[in-house]
């Protein structure tokens, strides 16, 4: 039962009397965490570079951050970035590990019985060109990159007669596109 005089809020009302405040009370709040975020990032540049700021406003945010990207990006144009070289620990450590994982592959279809001989064969036949593949890559950007000395001697390591057996010799590889 209403109380006399007393009208119900229709779902429109109560949108515009209390949801759509809130929901621009929010949005307000969130662009000024990001303008706080972006005011702190200018300062800290700005800092590092000599230059004192002690306030900003938001249009000053907004307007150094825009030069600032125009610059970065005038930069960029200007003196276009060579890919990084290649780093030789880690491909030193994922070609160790990719031996390791085909010597274990081998060392299990060799005692696990009943495991079929000749999809262990291609198997290891594919393991082996991927392998030699991965040296061959290795070989051709060392020989890119002239700053550093290459010493042959010291990347080749001795062989047991299970891994030559994994690195067939001239033959195509196998690839699935």
């Amino acid at each position: 039962m209403a109380v006399q005089g007393q009208r119900f809020m229709t779902k429109t009302q109560h949108y515009r009397k209390v949801t759509k405040p809130l929901l621009e009370r929010k949005r307000r709040a969130r662009m000024n965490l990001y303008l706080d975020e972006l005011k702190d990032l200018i300062v800290d540049t700005m800092d590092a570079q000599g230059e004192q700021v002690s306030k900003l406003e938001k249009a000053d945010i907004l307007e150094l951050t825009v030069n600032y990207l125009k610059a970065q990006q005038q930069q960029r144009v200007a003196h276009p970035q060579s890919p990084p070289p290649a780093n030789q620990v880690n491909l030193d450590k994922f070609r160790a590990g990719y031996t390791q994982a085909a010597y274990e592959v081998s060392h299990i279809f060799s005692t696990v019985p009943g495991l079929d001989l000749k999809f262990g064969t291609h198997l290891m036949k594919q393991l082996g060109h991927q392998l030699k593949d991965i040296k061959q890559e290795e070989y051709s950007t060392e020989m890119e990159d002239p700053q550093e000395p290459v010493n042959l001697a010291d990347q080749k390591r001795s062989k047991s007669p299970q891994e030559e057996d994994i690195i067939p010799h001239g033959e195509d590889v196998w690839r699935p596109w």
